[in-house]
């Protein structure tokens, strides 16, 4: 699980992917094709305080993911050995999923999609009633009508500003499915296992992203991008923070190599 406090990330990581009876905090955990999934791996982030969905998205985006798309019964059931765990509850509120209402679509069934750009197929559970006292409810998250305990059960939510006496989500489920090398395997997993290079460590591998190196952002690395990287050595990038390429925290010989390996426009 992702823990946010005073704006700082860290994950609480697992020696087992395996989910415990109780969900614990857990780490990334892998919905296995062997296993009849998709590869994708999916991990729950939680805020010291609530969360509106727009945030959490861009938490997830930040992350290298998406909010959670769980397009089948059988995705869903895999999210919920996740989203199931108290922590990630307050009260009836339930984390964060990707699915939010285009705006201006007809009530309460219309325009829905997901962040991930995947297509919308059908609500799974629930339904939405768009009830929050002419609000517009267009962001999913899991939600427990009584509040007692965790409830797998969607339910759609004013996404940016509170519902009457609900509490905004305090949690939020991260997807990563991107395959950028097209080798059939998600980067995500990839990078954990050290087999793909993340440099500075925002869930992408580093081979793809070629204009990483474009440190003054004019879509082509050449002698300017070496000037800034030697004009910025030793220190954390100074004025232009892009100089320190492979985001070590240290301007360096590893940046300038990245400068050299990418010369040329950016495709």
């Amino acid at each position: 699980m992702i823990v946010r406090s005073a704006g700082v990330v860290a994950a609480v990581v697992l020696s087992s992917s395996v989910f415990s009876s109780s969900a614990a905090a857990q780490d990334a955990v892998q919905w296995r094709v062997a296993d009849g999934g998709n590869g994708h791996w999916y991990q729950a982030g939680r805020e010291v305080t609530g969360v509106t969905w727009s945030a959490a998205a861009s938490l997830a985006s930040s992350l290298g993911g998406y909010l959670a798309s769980p397009r089948t019964a059988a995705e869903d059931n895999f999210v919920w050995q996740i989203a199931r765990s108290p922590s990630l509850w307050d009260g009836a509120m339930g984390p964060w999923l990707g699915g939010r209402q285009l705006s201006g679509a007809s009530e309460p069934l219309g325009g829905w999609e997901w962040q991930s750009g995947e297509p919308w197929s059908i609500w799974i559970s629930g339904a939405p009633n768009d009830a929050c006292g002419g609000l517009n409810e267009d962001s999913l998250h899991y939600f427990s009508p009584t509040g007692s305990a965790p409830r797998q059960l969607w339910n759609d939510m004013v996404g940016d500003s509170f519902c009457g006496p609900y509490p905004l989500p305090v949690a939020y489920i991260i997807e990563w499915s991107a395959d950028c090398n097209n080798d059939g395997i998600v980067d995500y997993g990839q990078i954990r296992a050290g087999e793909l290079v993340d440099a500075n460590a925002n869930n992408i591998p580093d081979q793809c992203e070629p204009c990483s190196a474009d440190v003054v952002e004019d879509g082509v690395v050449n002698a300017v991008d070496l000037a800034a990287v030697i004009n910025a050595w030793g220190t954390a990038g100074g004025k232009l923070p892009r100089s320190d390429v492979d985001g070590s925290g240290l301007v360096d010989g590893a940046d300038l190599a990245s400068v050299l390996s990418s010369w040329g426009a950016c495709p």
